[in-house]
């Protein structure tokens, strides 16, 4: 045992220095046996008796650790740490009464503490008592006002109270919420990363609520974070009014044609034979349908490429720093080097931000037909290739060269078998060069299409494309889109265990990214049963016979009865024909799951095969009793 030395060789202050630094050190019965020397010298010493006490906390020993503190706190009624240590106590052992009892007590001696405050916030939201919760927080900012994390809490509060009035019809209620949240982070001494999602969040509900100048104030505090090295006065920030295609048109002037395409009918039994949770998208088809197309014509715009949405896909465009063609209903935004656009299901208005020093401008003077792009196959197939039947409606953009950006050898295929020849493609890249600078295109006469809902677009896919099979085989062939070589994204953990059951009732495994494109279109033309992962390769259900099956293989986050995905994903799965589903099981820690439902796309899931094997059976037994029966023969009597 290390014993106090004679008085003059050390002070009481670097005897309690060495205590700590032994405790922090890992070293705990050193540290203890030295405090015990200190208290035996100076009974009273207060410091010493909650270090004592904070290291039986650390081992566990609650009582011995609540009887030092308690003494400490008996022996020096003024010692603050002696009832903050108490309080923690009391909150490790389940009683968050007695903890307050004691945060109260110890604010009472230092009454600016942020800490504490917080502490007390935290604890009556525990209790469920939540109007004490925010009076303690709102105390806190009065009295700490430069204690950051009493802010974040209490703006974290305020947008989850957002979202509840939003939700309960009240979307003054919500407003108020977002600028009482507001006007604790301007005020903050600091803006943290912790801060930018909770930011982000409150720029959609500013806008859910047709908010957008509230929303811009909170985008210019979220500013220092996404562009550090940029000064505000050379981000330009700017509302803009989200509006279907032709209104889109009728506010910035455009000339511009619209009509009603013809739109592929769903199976008239689907909806009986599908899920519950299915029905309202299926609902949903014949007001899809309905929904006009069109082109603008000598369009002036800006293109904003360098922000995407999903899988690069999304390129904005801008008519006069006001309007934003509206052509998905999220957003999915992460990284410090784009604008943020904030388009949120039911909101009639959007945020920009467009950081000056970031973007390089490319002037496009030639007149072009302008299609968005994406690398990702299915959103190119089913969103942007579809675009092109403006070509077949509008004489005047038939000659016109198609603008893209980052055009891939399987964009160029599937343009050609559209009709398209391949000197008309125009790669935006080879105009811009290769900087690595974001880029701000204008163009002065641009032909712009309008999304094409996906009844319309389904339609147009199988009439333009299908005639382009080399053959016209029968529809037998049972296909298993592996992910095997892809992208880690909705990966099968047991991929090969799935192919070898598929192998033993018939199926050929095919890995969809090794084709190309008029052979993957020729091998769904003949398939009975495709079964395949959630996936870019999932665009190819358009070419499904008329009755062909499609087995999705998911995450627990795609089409179940309580995925967030459904209203965005299902709207397609109606337009096959026969869609089923089997979702599998998450193959990492449970613990280290992200929340995101992107991220959680990188996550790979065992199909478990009894489940399987069973869901085929199912399948193919339907098939069979869905065929009409063979004639009978009459022999000789």
């Amino acid at each position: 045992m290390e014993a106090v030395p004679p008085q003059g060789a050390i002070t009481l202050a670097e005897a309690l220095g060495r205590a700590l630094a032994l405790h922090q050190a890992g070293r705990a019965e050193e540290a203890s046996d030295l405090c015990r020397s200190i208290l035996r010298a100076r009974p009273e010493q207060a410091e010493t008796r909650c270090l004592l006490g904070t290291i039986a906390f650390g081992q566990g020993r609650l009582d011995a650790a609540g009887a030092l503190f308690a003494v400490t706190a008996a022996l020096a009624p003024a010692f603050f740490d002696a009832h903050r240590n108490l309080a923690i106590l009391e909150q490790a052992a389940g009683r968050p009464a007695a903890a307050c009892r004691h945060h109260r007590r110890a604010l009472a001696l230092r009454p600016e503490d942020g800490a504490t405050h917080l502490a007390l916030a935290l604890l009556h939201g525990e209790i469920g008592d939540e109007p004490e919760a925010v009076a303690w927080l709102r105390q806190g900012v009065t009295r700490a006002p430069g204690f950051l994390p009493l802010r974040e809490v209490y703006a974290g509060f305020c947008e989850r109270a957002a979202v509840r009035a939003f939700g309960g019809g009240d979307p003054e209620g919500a407003a108020r919420f977002c600028e009482q949240a507001l006007s604790l982070l301007r005020e903050a001494p600091a803006v943290t990363e912790a801060l930018r999602d909770l930011l982000e969040r409150l720029v959609r509900v500013a806008l859910i609520v047709e908010r957008p100048a509230l929303a811009m104030e909170i985008l210019a505090i979220k500013d220092p974070l996404d562009f550090p090295e940029i000064p505000p006065r050379d981000i330009d920030r700017f509302p803009l009014t989200l509006l279907p295609f032709p209104a889109w048109c009728a506010a910035a002037g455009f000339r511009h044609e619209t009509w009603q395409a013809p739109a592929q009918e769903p199976d008239p039994t689907l909806r009986s034979t599908s899920p519950g949770w299915l029905r309202p998208q299926i609902d949903r088809l014949s007001a899809l349908a309905r929904e006009p197309v069109g082109v603008a014509l000598d369009a002036e715009i800006e293109v904003v490429q360098g922000f995407y949405v999903k899988d690069n896909y999304e390129s904005h465009l801008l008519a006069d720093r006001r309007f934003l063609l509206r052509e998905v209903a999220d957003t999915v935004v992460h990284g410090s080097r784009v604008p943020l656009v904030g388009v949120t299901p039911g909101a009639t208005a959007g945020a920009f931000r467009l950081p000056r020093p970031l973007y390089r401008t490319v002037v496009i003077d030639q007149p072009v037909l302008f299609l968005p792009s994406t690398p990702n196959y299915w959103h190119f197939l089913v969103e942007v290739l579809p675009r092109l039947m403006v070509r077949e409606r509008v004489a005047e953009t038939r000659s016109l060269p198609v603008l893209l950006f980052d055009v891939r050898p399987y964009h160029r295929e599937m343009l050609q078998l559209a009709g398209l020849p391949a000197e008309q493609v125009i790669d935006a890249r080879d105009l811009a060069g290769s900087d690595g600078a974001q880029l701000l295109y204008r163009l002065s006469r641009a032909a712009a299409p309008s999304a094409i809902p996906y009844p319309v677009a389904y339609r147009w896919l199988r009439e333009r494309l299908l005639p382009r099979r080399r053959g016209d085989g029968p529809p037998t062939r049972r296909l298993y889109l592996s992910r095997r070589g892809s992208a880690p994204k909705h990966r099968i953990a047991n991929d090969a265990e799935v192919a070898a059951l598929l192998a033993d009732r018939g199926f050929e495994t095919l890995q969809p990214e090794r084709l190309g494109v008029l052979e993957t279109i020729e091998l769904m033309a003949e398939a009975e049963m495709v079964v395949a992962p959630v996936g870019a390769a999932t665009a190819n259900q358009v070419f499904l016979p008329p009755g062909g099956r499609w087995v999705h293989l998911c995450n627990p986050d795609f089409f179940h009865p309580d995925s967030r995905w459904n209203p965005q994903m299902g709207v397609q799965i109606p337009l096959l024909g026969r869609f089923h589903h089997l979702a599998g099981r998450f193959i990492d820690d449970p613990a280290d799951r992200p929340d995101d439902l992107l991220a959680r796309l990188d996550i790979p899931v065992r199909i478990e095969l009894d489940a399987l094997g069973r869901l085929l059976d199912e399948v193919l037994l339907d098939e069979v009793l869905a065929r009409p029966p063979a004639p009978s023969g009459s022999g000789p009597g």
